[in-house]
């Protein structure tokens, strides 16, 4: 049986040699291994669990150092469909603000995602690409399936809530051509025209639906500042924040968090 890999993209906003460490702790937090560890790879092993229903894999990790934190470009490797949530599993073990967090908890905090956990709010970071922001969420129905609903600065997503079936359906901001809400008894609608055919979302909770519509008038009025090949960067006072509270926590040290403020603050 052939097996299946899939690739992620994570952030950290530290160094290495700080996130390096963060990363082995969250690993020993499961019932993963490492198996190799260096500056520029990682190596973890996720062993067969019957009980878990869960196939082995192997989960290897690129390491590149950026002017202001460690990219991690993860390929899962196995059987199954859980690879997303053997990631989840780990980042379920990382301080809070090891990783760039995408905007998530930020689109979160403005609505009601009731019948959404934490893990599956960790699952829409991990099929989001680097730098890419969520700017309006919400939950709602697409072919008879919930799942949830993400306006990013690059696409429109429909994320399937289930773990287990990693289905995901998204439209690029260029091919949507309008998008429209509508409000029925079971909640806000949206219908997005795209390529010559329309697709509808219902079921978005109260506000939901207005809030992605109106982020999406924004974001395609807004010049465009960047072409498809130059990824989005994050901004930077929003990244010194974030380092500071690492540096509250312990983890980063004075040193460190002054040394990615000053480079931070250099590109402004």
């Amino acid at each position: 049986m052939a097996t299946i890999i899939r690739t992620v993209h994570w952030t950290f906003l530290s160094s290495p040699e700080t996130a390096l460490p963060l990363l082995s702790a969250a690993v020993e937090k499961t019932d993963f291994s490492v198996v190799s560890a260096s500056s520029d790879s990682i190596v973890i092993d996720v062993p067969r669990a019957m009980m878990k229903n869960r196939w082995a894999a192997t989960i290897t990790g690129t390491i590149t150092p950026t002017a202001t934190g460690t990219d991690i470009l993860w390929a899962v490797d196995g059987l199954g469909n859980k690879h997303y949530e053997h990631l989840v599993t780990i980042a379920e073990g990382l301080p809070e603000g090891s990783l760039y967090d995408h905007g998530i908890p930020e689109a979160v905090s403005k609505v009601a995602l009731k019948i959404f956990g934490r893990k599956e709010i960790r699952h829409l970071a991990n099929i989001l690409d680097g730098g890419e922001k969520v700017h309006a969420i919400g939950v709602g129905t697409l072919s008879n399936k919930t799942g949830i609903v993400a306006l990013t600065d690059r696409r429109l997503l429909f994320l399937e809530k289930s773990l287990m079936a990693e289905d995901l359906v998204d439209f690029s901001l260029s091919s949507i051509g309008a998008m429209s809400l509508g409000k029925k008894m079971g909640g806000e609608t949206l219908t997005i025209t795209h390529s010559g055919t329309a697709a509808v979302i219902t079921t978005l909770g109260h506000g939901q639906g207005d809030g992605i519509a109106r982020k999406f008038r924004e974001l395609k009025d807004k010049p465009a500042t960047s072409t498809a090949d130059t990824p989005r960067v994050a901004d930077p006072i929003e990244q010194i924040e974030r380092l500071s509270g690492l540096r509250d926590k312990g983890i980063l040290s004075e040193e460190e968090f002054q040394q990615q403020k000053a480079q931070l603050l250099a590109r402004m």
